[in-house]
């Protein structure tokens, strides 16, 4: 099964900007200016993972939000990278941890999963209807067409 990726900036206003494959991997994993239209803001991105039949999109497998800041040269923010992955850290520490963390340690709480898992909805957020239509019809129009 082939498999294919597309990215997509979601608007306050619900609207999309689809963003070159190439622009976004510079931007995310090679920490290039890449995304100067964008240059100063805080953006929502939209991952979709899709199957391919024919070199066109077939079936979404999932699509993922994230919120990421630009620095203002167009790349991203660096202080926000290395929040993002602490928190990430953060939530896979369990799954590798040999004992359970206890749930409380006398009087005080604990409060930092807690914390963290709204951090994480809110550098996650949920696309709305109308964001998630634009996407689908942007992935799925060539496709009515023959």
């Amino acid at each position: 099964m082939s498999m294919g990726y597309r990215i997509f900036v979601v608007e306050e206003d619900d609207h999309i900007i689809q963003v070159s494959q190439k622009s976004f991997n510079d931007f995310y994993f090679k920490h290039k200016p890449s995304l100067q239209n964008f240059a100063g803001r805080t953006i929502n991105l939209a991952v979709v993972l899709y199957t391919l039949a024919g070199r066109k999109p077939k079936e979404i497998i999932r699509i993922d939000s994230q919120r990421l800041k630009v620095n203002a040269e167009g790349a991203m923010d660096q202080e926000h990278y290395y929040d993002e992955l602490h928190l990430i850290a953060r939530r896979l520490e369990p799954l590798f941890a040999e004992e359970p963390r206890p749930e409380s340690s006398g009087p005080v709480i604990n409060a930092v999963a807690k914390f963290d898992e709204k951090r994480w909805s809110q550098l996650h957020p949920k696309l709305s209807g109308p964001a998630h239509k634009r996407i689908l019809d942007a992935l799925f129009a060539s496709n009515r067409r023959t």
